[in-house]
């Protein structure tokens, strides 16, 4: 199985820890965001496509062609014109069937990402005390996902989308939903394709955002805690 990771991100509201590095190498108990996420990759995936955009060769000159037992792949994404186009830039290098795909700048918990080795189309959910500054998740009563909605302000459920997804070659049959400043949009295009086809909701168990320098100091600290303990 193979695991898309969408590493293009620059980071701006993490400066000045990414002038120098793309955001997926800001460090977290003295390794790279990116490499914790690599490591917690459920064994089943043998390998790793990188979306690289913004000082990619600092990814690719640390991970260079394979990392902790598995091949490593790389796309590019000129420009950041959105998670779908960033998607997109992969196309080419997926096969078919079932792959996973994460944000590069994210914390998933190792068991919540085996949750993804599924033998159908899923996204990870997580509830959430503050779903309006995220995208929500609506379900119907077996779990199956309906829509996806970006940040709204009274948002209609607390299931919020923790970018980290199991798709397949299906989801490049969808229109991409462009959002008002033109980005092309990937989970409000899975949203579209949960109206034709079966879409699993699970719920992680801890997801931790990175976004802004106080989350790296919130990241270490439950990096820190035993595995049964890393809940959020």
């Amino acid at each position: 199985m193979q695991a898309v990771i969408l590493a293009a991100g620059e980071g701006k509201r993490l400066r000045p820890l990414t002038i120098d590095r793309p955001k997926p190498m800001v460090k977290i108990n003295d390794r790279p965001i990116l490499e914790h996420t690599l490591n917690n990759l459920p064994g089943e995936i043998d390998e790793a496509i990188l979306v690289v955009g913004y000082l990619g060769h600092v990814i690719r000159d640390y991970f260079k062609d394979s990392f902790g037992g598995r091949r490593i792949r790389y796309a590019y994404q000129a420009e950041p014109k959105g998670t779908s186009d960033a998607l997109y830039a992969a196309k080419d290098l997926i096969r078919d069937g079932l792959f996973m795909l994460l944000y590069a700048d994210d914390l998933y918990h190792p068991e919540d990402l085996r949750k993804c080795v599924s033998d159908v189309p899923m996204v990870l959910v997580k509830e959430s005390d503050h779903p309006e500054r995220f995208g929500v998740c609506l379900a119907d009563e077996n779990g199956m996902l309906l829509d996806i909605l970006e940040k709204q302000e009274n948002p209609p459920s607390n299931l919020v989308n923790i970018g980290a997804y199991t798709l397949d070659r299906g989801i490049f049959s969808i229109p991409q939903v462009f959002l008002p400043n033109g980005e092309a949009n990937l989970a409000a295009q899975i949203g579209a394709w949960a109206k034709t086809a079966k879409i699993k909701t699970v719920k992680a168990r801890f997801w931790h955002p990175i976004g802004y320098p106080e989350d790296i100091s919130g990241a270490e600290k439950y990096l820190n805690l035993p595995l049964n303990e890393r809940i959020n």
